[in-house]
């Protein structure tokens, strides 16, 4: 009795610890329907992985999910193979959806945001760009926020904004300094209007663009991984980024807001015959129920109109990942089975 008061124990402290689920790859923690993967195959050449091969599972020995807390791996060898343009390599995001691809003067803005660490650079030049505003045109990287330094307590990020004049140079705000390898940074990037405002741990920098220098034809998107800043032929050189946060979403929509707060609830959790899956949507609302165990593999799958019942008497103990998909949305909470 007493182990099984122990287990149930570690088994709720994780449920309630665990935002991102360790067993589980990428595209199971992280909302990736508007990126592309850009990254590096086993023949050590540049490729391109789409958003439906992100969401199917899609990982290699470059992108992966750390097994000790979940965040998502970037791991950039010297030696990868290269976008035509770049002598560096990269396993990066590229954005192609969620109003990718927006003019100089769109007065919408746009947003993107991160929490990620730096853990492993080149040392011999120890820089890496972990998000970027980039253009379609030739010469239009507007900004880059690049992580510089290897040594304790000497590290910095900056904003690397291009300059508003013919010309183009580029140019450089610290916006965070005295950082170490492994530091959580937080950062956001916002253009509207041509202006960019780049925060890093609660610092920022702006550069405002006008179509004078940099016309009318572009268009921008986001970036956000591993730009490796270093090259060579040894294998055994690499970068290694890990994300803990990527969201293109300035403010949640409210319904997923409302699921986050407590509106998508299982009853009983811990469970051990019988389950009832309550959520706050309509009741005319066309919602798939998923049930997937601790690495990613679907074990039960059933639509329903409205909230739902499931038999889960023949699941065996543990932690399993309960997802909700919704036309508008998609979420997930645990569900612990003990017995």
């Amino acid at each position: 009795m007493k182990k099984q008061i122990l287990i149930l124990s570690i088994l709720l402290l994780s449920l309630k610890l665990v935002a991102l689920n360790p067993q589980l790859p990428p595209g199971s923690n992280f909302d990736l329907d508007a990126w592309i993967l850009q990254t590096i195959n086993t023949g050590n050449l540049f490729e391109e992985k789409l958003p439906p091969d992100l969401r199917n599972g899609f990982t290699n020995n470059l992108f992966y999910t750390n097994t000790d807390d979940g965040s998502l791996v970037f791991k950039v060898p010297s030696n990868g193979g290269t976008t035509s343009g770049s002598g560096y390599p990269r396993v990066e995001f590229r954005q192609v959806k969620n109003a990718a691809y927006w003019n100089m003067t769109d007065t919408a803005e746009h947003y993107l945001t991160a929490q990620c660490k730096v853990m492993v650079v080149a040392t011999a030049k120890p820089q890496t760009i972990i998000g970027q505003i980039h253009g379609n045109e030739t010469n239009s990287e507007l900004l880059k926020l690049r992580w510089t330094g290897y040594l304790a307590g000497k590290c910095y990020v900056e904003a690397r904004y291009q300059t508003n004049d013919a010309a183009r140079t580029e140019y450089g705000v610290k916006l965070a300094t005295g950082l170490s390898l492994g530091d959580m940074l937080t950062y956001t990037i916002t253009m509207k209007k041509g202006i960019i405002v780049a925060t890093v741990n609660g610092t920022s920098a702006t550069q405002s663009y006008t179509t004078e220098f940099y016309g009318t034809t572009d268009s921008y998107y986001f970036k956000a991984g591993n730009y490796l800043q270093y090259s060579s032929t040894d294998a055994n050189i690499y970068g290694l980024n890990q994300f803990y946060k990527l969201s293109l979403l300035k403010q949640e929509p409210t319904e997923l807001m409302k699921v986050k707060s407590g509106f998508l609830k299982i009853f009983p959790n811990p469970a051990k015959d019988n389950i009832v899956i309550n959520s706050y949507l309509s009741t005319s609302a066309n919602i798939n129920f998923q049930i997937l165990d601790c690495s990613g593999k679907l074990i039960k799958s059933m639509n329903s109109i409205g909230d739902q019942s499931i038999n889960v008497s023949d699941l065996s103990n543990g932690i399993y990942l309960v997802k909700l998909n919704s036309q508008s949305f998609s979420t997930s909470t645990k569900l612990l089975i003990i017995k």
